[in-house]
């Protein structure tokens, strides 16, 4: 058997101080070498040699690891506490990944060394999907509770064995054994096994009818979902998650969140989810330039110590280059002259000045949208809209505009039709009732998250240069902004990476010019650092923005509204992502029972408030201004909605409208529904005021 490429065989010694124990259930659909696969490996860690106890799960020393002669990093160190959790970040490429597998194969780094607790279990999830079988979900997460079964199988034994024990020695030792076996089984939590699979399914996204199916004919992305089930429900000492939140929607990374911070092992983590980062993890591990370093705090805290760091680092460089530079000109103009004695002296200080290296400069692509051309100020109009399939509506009756130069988020669970609607919204699926019109002049430039735009038989310069026209030398030039240098531009486009396709993508809607951009999952495969190249670019557009996102922090820093599709209704939040979470909550309050009564069957007495005066409504993202354009909105609601009220009452005053019973209801219903539209918008409206 092979792991990534190296030899591995069960209970046999892979160094000195080391041995690896798979279970063969556990090494079940190992995949061959070169094979792309995701599996749950569970490795249980013994040192063969007497050690002094240790207080860290892992310790890592002055490690290095390169293919041929790339060095991915070199001197790498870090330790991990019991129970930490920590983030590893960097640029893709720089080795994250490569750092992992490289704690799962110690005798794979070309120095250094890997020590880990002696009998620590470790938990890791890879990508692919082998050994699923044709088990349904349940029976596979609960197989691959391995430990607890196993435990349970020997209570079962041990029950049978004392009931046909005679009384005596014999039925007392198989009592204590029981006894212990028990104890263990209680502390692995085996009572409460369903328990956590139930919780865990729920959480990630299976609804209850889905246990049953088949596990192998889940989509790629629930099956990642599942191997990520079933590394949790197994609760090792130390978890390694390689991006666990790809595929999962906002409510699901929520909910692994809880979990994660709850999780009483240790816990190493790569992401490019800088709010996952925020709420899970105590330290950051950053990997740049082939080296590691370390961070206390969350990645905001790291960002502030990393901004601190950098300052620091390029003035001392400065500083130095700039002695050097000195020192170098005085040896040269005194070296021959009667001064010659102090040039030597000066050229020995030299000689044995310890030399800074450059400060890495990570290289970032150039993401510029020009100004968007005029359009009419309703960029997208949704009327009676309801879409869908024939056996399968997903949303009804939804009525709502987008107007010029908002940034809407639009968002939703898995499958709840977020993709769906912008399809329709681009006239890819027609509607199943009612329409979705965009507005005059106005032009939409799609991003895809499965690229299906790009040609991938084709390479980057024909692409340009064919559907641009393009010269060689202004297509070098635009592919170099995005980080294709060299020969990278003669590569087959279906040959690139996921953060490459993405990086493309971006490229050409800035070409083509559009003012309404839909963007339905931009941040996929893309690094922290493109990720904020591409928040700085939208923010800075002043055309209308469409976008779908499970990126918290990206949502929060783009949008000023929100459309959430609930059921198969939308509901519509005027503000960014903070403002939803608030607004959610005090929805959530609003609908809670009514305050308890003390014993004289009262209600117990609310806070003090004095009399006549309204509570405030929720602040708002941003200053005088953001509420100025709010205000301008709220402003145009009322006018287009008063319009509407009116051609309303000029139809109802027609006598033949009400020559039908039923229209005439309609009417009345309509009316009253439009007046208390506008009331609520006038009291939005006089909220901005104050």
């Amino acid at each position: 058997m092979k792991l990534n490429g190296l030899s591995l065989r069960p209970g046999i010694g892979t160094n000195k101080t080391r041995r690896v124990i798979w279970n063969k259930e556990q090494a079940r659909g190992l995949p061959g070498e070169n094979k792309p696969f995701l599996a749950v490996f569970i490795v249980t860690v013994n040192h063969q040699e007497k050690q002094g106890k240790m207080t860290m799960q892992l310790i890592v020393e002055n490690i290095a690891k390169g293919f041929g002669v790339n060095k991915v990093f070199k001197n790498v160190s870090f330790m991990l506490d019991k129970g930490e959790k920590a983030g590893l970040v960097g640029s893709n490429g720089t080795g994250k990944t490569t750092l992992l597998k490289c704690l799962l194969a110690p005798q794979s780094v070309d120095q250094g060394s890997i020590k880990f607790e002696r009998g620590l279990s470790i938990g890791y999830v890879e990508q692919g999907f082998q050994g699923l079988g044709q088990e349904s979900l349940w029976q596979f997460l609960y197989n691959s509770a391995k430990k607890i079964i196993t435990l349970r199988e020997k209570l079962q034994f041990l029950e049978k064995q004392a009931a046909e024990s005679k009384p005596g020695s014999e039925l007392e030792q198989v009592l204590a054994a029981y006894s212990q076996i028990a104890a263990e089984y209680e502390h692995a939590e085996g009572y409460a096994l369903e328990q956590r699979m139930k919780r865990i399914l729920n959480g990630l996204g299976f609804a209850e009818e889905e246990w049953k199916k088949p596990a192998s004919l889940f989509s790629g992305g629930q099956k990642t979902r599942i191997m990520l089930a079933a590394a949790l429900l197994q609760q090792p000492d130390l978890l390694l998650l390689d991006e666990p939140t790809n595929h999962l929607d906002i409510a699901m990374t929520e909910w692994l969140e809880t979990y994660l911070k709850e999780f009483k092992g240790g816990l190493l983590l790569v992401s490019h989810d800088r709010a996952f980062l925020n709420n899970v993890v105590g330290r950051i591990l950053e990997v740049e330039g082939g080296r590691l370093q370390s961070f206390k705090g969350n990645y905001d805290k790291y960002l502030q110590q990393k901004e601190v760091q950098t300052a620091s680092m390029e003035a001392a460089y400065a500083a130095q280059q700039d002695y050097i530079a000195r020192t170098e000109a005085y040896i040269r103009r005194f070296k021959a002259g009667i001064k010659s004695k102090m040039a030597r002296g000066r050229q020995s200080q030299l000689d044995r000045l310890e030399r800074l290296e450059t400060p890495p400069n990570t290289e970032e692509f150039e993401l510029s949208l020009p100004p968007a051309p005029e359009c009419a100020e309703r960029v997208l109009i949704l009327e009676d809209l309801s879409i869908g399939y024939e056996a399968k509506p997903l949303l009804k009756n939804i009525n709502l505009i987008l107007r010029k130069g908002e940034k809407l988020a639009l968002l939703g669970a898995n499958c709840a039709g977020k993709t769906t609607l912008l399809k329709t919204i681009l006239g890819e699926i027609p509607p199943l009732k009612g329409r979705a019109q965009t507005g005059s002049r106005v032009k939409a430039g799609y991003f895809s998250q499965s690229y299906e735009r790009l040609d991938p038989s084709r390479s980057l310069v024909e692409d340009f240069m064919t559907e641009y026209g393009c010269g060689m030398a202004e297509t070098r030039n635009l592919l170099g902004r995005m980080l294709f240098h060299g020969d990278d531009v003669f590569k087959e486009i279906g040959t690139l990476s996921g953060g490459q396709k993405a990086r493309l993508v971006l490229l050409k809607l800035v070409l083509e010019g559009a003012n309404l951009l839909v963007l339905d999952e931009p941040t996929n495969h893309l690094d922290i650092v493109a990720r904020e190249a591409v928040e700085a670019a939208l923010a800075a557009y002043d055309g209308t923005v469409l976008l779908v996102s499970h990126d918290r922090y990206f949502v929060n820093e783009i949008a000023d509204r929100i459309w959430e599709i609930d059921g198969d209704a939308i509901d519509d939040f005027q503000g960014n992502y903070q403002y939803y979470r608030e607004e959610k909550a005090k929805r959530l309050r609003s609908n809670m029972p009514d305050e308890p009564k003390d014993r004289t069957g009262k209600e117990k007495p609310k806070p003090f408030r004095e009399s006549g005066r309204k509570e405030k409504p929720l602040e708002r993202r941003g200053g005088p201004q953001e509420r100025e354009k709010q205000l301008k909105r709220v402003e145009l609601s009322i006018r287009e909605q008063e319009a509407l009220l009116g051609l309303l009452e000029k139809e109802m005053a027609e006598p033949e409208s009400h020559a039908d019973p039923l229209n005439s209801s309609r009417l009345a219903r309509e009316h009253e529904e439009k007046q208390k539209v506008i009331e609520s918008l006038l009291e939005e409206w006089t909220a901005l005021m104050e």
